[in-house]
């Protein structure tokens, strides 16, 4: 029998792939790091040739990538590995194995930039993609959990094989989402967002990574971690879903309407790439199986206002019409000065916690009143507001209003010409 050791090795700077002793020596020769000028071989000869690699007799004549040939920089394409004949085997065979040093469960994720690392085609350039199986051919994982049971460290547990077609998409028919229910609404809103994994176990294909046409759904790159079962391996991909909703918004001098919900969408119309999907043998044939998308529902009260009793907030250089963040805050705590224009009149409503402490302020009337808002900040306010002073030049009377909220416009205390209060906006 041949030694299992019919690996591939790099043994020279160019990096020269080696074939068993007992064969007629040969080399295939690396050329610039983009392709290999001769394919792989496999001496199998067994009833399941080319698809068996699950006992040790058949591993003994199937190619085995030594960690020394895959920490060679670069990506690499492989032809697809051929018989003894130099007939190229195909979709659904076995490409190469991967020795215990490159790929053990226990530390299976050390494996996966290897992996991505390789492609194949066949000689007429159409390309497979590589997908990674496991099998306790060497008893590694048996012997975890008995260590009386021996481990034969020459064997491999993980296979690459190369598919394409309804074979390949049967495998990613099965992507799974650990807790789909607890994509909701309000989970996303006490949390901000939300993180989850989608998961495919017992296989990770080359160079795989997933994407979503929704704006909200982001993917890390996958991490191969060991089956909870303590049995072989998953694949793990950890997404991310940004808060949809967006910032609350009030919208002063418009009326509308609240009731009823917004829909937002997640995890929708899924797309995975991989090694070789330039090739439509794989590009029509790695849609992402088993996850739909999630659809949540937002009652526009959440972050949509309307308020039409004021025009807007009185602010430097202009007016603020629609209240976001701190200043929206502020609205809906009754802190804010805004106006409204009608006719040619001019009115001016102070917050009912606007901050004015003075006595006049909090027990006075009329002009006293308005003396007290005018020395506290209100001539500031007003005189900063360019787009305020150009309405009051072209208006009559100026009203001023106090303990006003976002419902209602709180109760006249004051009014004046309009030409008064430039003159006192002016002068002091």
């Amino acid at each position: 029998m041949k030694k299992l050791a019919k690996a591939i090795a790099a043994i020279s700077a160019a990096t020269i792939l080696a074939i068993p002793a007992n064969m007629t020596a040969s080399a295939y020769l690396v050329d610039t790091g983009k392709s290999f000028s001769n394919p792989l071989i496999n001496y199998d000869f067994s009833a399941g040739r080319g698809q068996q690699w699950q006992y040790e007799s058949i591993q003994k004549d199937i190619p085995v990538l030594t960690k020394t040939i895959l920490e060679a920089k670069g990506k690499y394409t492989y032809y697809a590995t051929t018989d003894t004949r130099c007939n190229e085997y195909g979709n659904c065979d076995m490409f190469a194995l991967l020795p215990l040093e490159v790929a053990t469960t226990s530390k299976i994720n050390n494996a996966r930039p290897y992996v991505d690392n390789l492609s194949v085609k066949t000689k007429a350039g159409n390309y497979y993609a590589l997908v990674m199986e496991y099998s306790d051919v060497s008893k590694t994982d048996s012997h975890r959990r008995r260590p009386s049971i021996k481990v034969n460290e020459k064997a491999c547990d993980y296979g690459l094989r190369m598919l394409e077609g309804t074979y390949l998409q049967n495998i990613l028919n099965n992507f799974y989402i650990d807790h789909p229910e607890n994509i909701t609404y309000s989970n996303i809103k006490y949390n901000g967002g939300y993180t989850g994994n989608i998961y495919l176990n017992d296989y990770y294909v080359a160079g795989m990574r997933l994407s979503s046409s929704d704006i909200y759904t982001t993917f890390d790159e996958p991490v191969l971690e060991e089956n909870p079962n303590g049995k072989g391996f998953r694949t793990r991909i950890t997404f991310h879903i940004s808060n949809p909703v967006p910032t609350p918004t009030i919208y002063l001098g418009r009326s509308g309407s609240t009731s009823g919900s917004g829909t937002f969408e997640f995890l929708k119309d899924l797309k995975l790439t991989c090694n070789g999907d330039q090739s439509t043998g794989v590009k029509e044939y790695i849609k992402v199986g088993g996850i739909s998308k999630k659809t949540i529902s937002v009652p526009y009260k959440d972050y949509l206002g309307y308020c039409n009793i004021y025009q807007g907030l009185i602010s430097c250089p202009g007016f603020e019409t629609q209240l976001k963040g701190v200043v929206r805050e502020r609205f809906l705590d009754n802190r804010f000065n805004a106006y409204k224009r009608v006719g040619n009149t001019i009115y001016i409503y102070t917050g009912k916690n606007a901050g004015i402490g003075d006595p006049d302020w909090l027990r006075g009337s009329g002009s006293k009143k308005f003396e007290a808002f005018f020395r506290c900040g209100g001539r500031d306010i007003i005189g900063h507001c360019s787009s305020l002073r150009t309405l009051l030049s072209n208006a009559t009377t100026v009203c001023f209003y106090s303990d006003a909220t976002p419902t209602s416009a709180g109760s006249q205390y004051y009014s004046m010409s309009a030409s008064t209060l430039l003159n006192r906006l002016d002068r002091g």
